[in-house]
């Protein structure tokens, strides 16, 4: 099942995709974290979007379109995904069903959140995510059982400094600008499904299950392509069938009977002609040397896919060492990020909860 969510920040995309994901065992993509993963493992398109994010400039769209569609060609993506932030323009929905269409794996269904805005501010103000399994809390709707704890897995809750009232409001005057119009494209293409996600998540869960139900995952023709060469074990050698030659044999005709006659007839003895083994020893001849090229053959066939699988095995080798490579890398640098949101934890506690308490004075 290919799934495209959209809404305005806020408004539980998040949360439905988590829910998306358990019920139909495909993988989530969001572009922050395709984002932030590129850059941690220092991959070329992440080194091009670091360098951008440094300037103070948006990601451009030739980018994150590469990243989707590196992400969208995994294996776990195979049976289907849901989009979580993409695409955020028209810009992007086009070019990403130009790659779905290559793929013949076409979006089944887009279904839109719709929240009003001072429901979205005080959900995203009152907002918390657990660091280390990426829960979502809120002070409002959905507490912690233990402030700044996580109930799923004990870890530390954080408040992510872009959710303040002067970036939430910046926030959504982009996407009614630039993602709203995605609403008018899907809708004309007639997957759109418009859900109303006030109330609590259990509740927006059901009207996800009454948009999705009776739907079916769309295919459509692939054009034909090579098949791949499957690496094999070095150990292992392309099997060759052998064909046996079977060298025919010629009719050999009965002799006349000759009948003896009585009296003084002369009778003139047939003459056989040594022709026959003669046949045989061409036919044989040819046989062997058919027998002998197609041997050659298998054997050159065979040679040759050796040197190829033992190339293809050598690069699958390096390739293998540069993964672990930057796993390694991407490794530390979550560990740093982790260290780093710590620190920013701290000092964000206090901020916090002096907000909070605000809050709930205006409120009484």
């Amino acid at each position: 099942m290919k799934i495209i969510l959209i809404g305005a920040p806020g408004s539980g995309k998040g949360t439905q995709a988590k829910y998306l994901t358990e019920k139909y065992h495909i993988p989530q993509i969001a572009t922050g974290d395709l984002l932030r993963a590129a850059v941690a493992a220092q991959t070329p398109l992440g080194r091009q979007a670091k360098t951008i994010m440094d300037a103070g400039q948006l990601v451009p769209n030739d980018i994150v379109i590469g990243m989707i569609r590196e992400r969208i060609a995994r294996p776990d993506a195979d049976q289907g995904f849901v989009l979580d932030g993409f695409p955020r323009n028209i810009a992007q929905a086009e070019a990403l069903d130009n790659i779905l269409d290559k793929l013949g794996k076409p979006i089944d269904a887009v279904l839109q959140f719709d929240v009003d805005a001072e429901m979205l501010i005080q959900r995203m103000i009152g907002r918390l995510t657990c660091i280390s399994c990426g829960a979502l809390f809120n002070l409002f709707t959905q507490p912690p059982a233990i402030d700044d704890k996580c109930d799923e897995c004990g870890g530390t809750l954080h408040h992510r400094t872009d959710d303040s009232e002067t970036i939430i409001e910046r926030r959504l005057h982009i996407f009614e600008t630039l993602t709203q119009p995605l609403s008018d494209y899907y809708k004309h293409k007639g997957v759109l499904h418009i859900l109303e996600a006030h109330g609590d998540v259990t509740e927006v869960t059901k009207r996800v299950k009454s948009a999705l139900r009776g739907l079916r995952p769309k295919r459509t023709p692939v054009k034909p392509m090579l098949a791949p060469v499957t690496p094999l074990p070095k150990s292992a050698k392309p099997a060759v069938t052998h064909t046996r030659i079977e060298t025919p044999q010629p009719k050999i005709r009965p002799r006349k009977k000759i009948k003896t006659l009585s009296g003084n007839t002369t009778v003139k003895k047939l003459e056989i002609k040594k022709e026959l083994p003669e046949v045989i020893r061409k036919k044989s001849i040819k046989a062997a040397a058919r027998k002998k090229t197609a041997a050659a053959k298998s054997a050159a066939l065979t040679e040759e896919l050796d040197r190829e699988l033992d190339e293809k095995l050598k690069d699958l080798e390096k390739e293998l060492q540069q993964t672990r490579a930057q796993l390694k890398e991407a490794s530390d640098a979550e560990k740093a990020l982790i260290k780093a949101e710590k620190e920013k934890d701290t000092a964000l506690k206090k901020a916090l909860h002096e907000e909070t308490a605000k809050l709930k004075k205006e409120k009484k």
